[in-house]
């Protein structure tokens, strides 16, 4: 494993300067001898409504199996990544490690990928742990609200987000509305949703806002 290391760096406006980041990544470069061989650097939002190119081309690069460097160096995760859950933000850091590339976190070292020392109490593996009890528990309980939900619907003592009670039974189960948001929130398009749920393209957005607004007020 060579020490090239790629950078990324992240801001939320145009306001906001890169400078800063850069300097103190540069700075713990030189502090670890490793050699900086790329920089991602952009001014979005991680909200995921905006697309964020330099995250997408950094994670396409990490991807190749010929990979130039095989260090990714952040500021901090929320520079990384802006994911609504934390899990999902850990995902694709282990995504990284799966292709060989090594993790760090300038100011969250717990998070780094490990190098094979032992150490006596292991953040990192407990904070994994977590997260994954966290994410079955999510899912529990979003399944959960999304069932109450729907059968309130189907029962007529919920409105629907065009106020008029669903007639016929609807072709949307709990799971292919949970699918569709899925999807959507990782950028796919409503004709892609569609394509994979099964279901017509504004069928899927409908069910998809019906979810939202539904899960928000349970």
């Amino acid at each position: 494993m060579n020490d090239l290391v790629a950078l990324y760096l992240r801001v939320s406006t145009e306001d906001q300067d890169l400078a800063g980041q850069e300097r103190e990544l540069r700075a713990e470069c030189a502090r670890q001898g490793w050699e900086v061989a790329a920089v991602y650097a952009e001014k979005v939002s991680g909200t995921g409504k905006v697309e964020r190119k330099e995250y997408e081309r950094l994670l396409a690069d990490a991807a190749r199996p010929d990979h130039p460097w095989s260090h990714i160096l952040v500021w901090s995760l929320d520079r990384f990544s802006r994911e609504e859950r934390f899990t999902k933000a850990i995902d694709a850091i282990l995504d990284l490690e799966k292709g060989g590339v090594t993790f760090h976190s300038l100011k969250e070292p717990y998070l780094d990928t490990p190098t094979g020392a032992v150490v006596a109490f292991d953040v990192r593996g407990l904070l994994l742990s977590v997260t994954s009890l966290v994410a079955g528990f999510e899912s529990r309980r979003r399944s959960e609200r999304v069932r109450v939900a729907m059968r309130e619907l189907k029962e007529g003592r919920r409105p629907t987000r065009s106020g008029r009670r669903p007639g016929r039974p609807r072709l949307v189960t709990p799971e292919l509305a949970e699918r569709a948001k899925a999807l959507r929130d990782g950028g796919a398009a409503w004709k892609t949703v569609a394509q994979k749920v099964g279901l017509k393209a504004e069928t899927c957005r409908r069910a998809v806002l019906d979810l939202k607004r539904l899960v928000r007020t349970n």
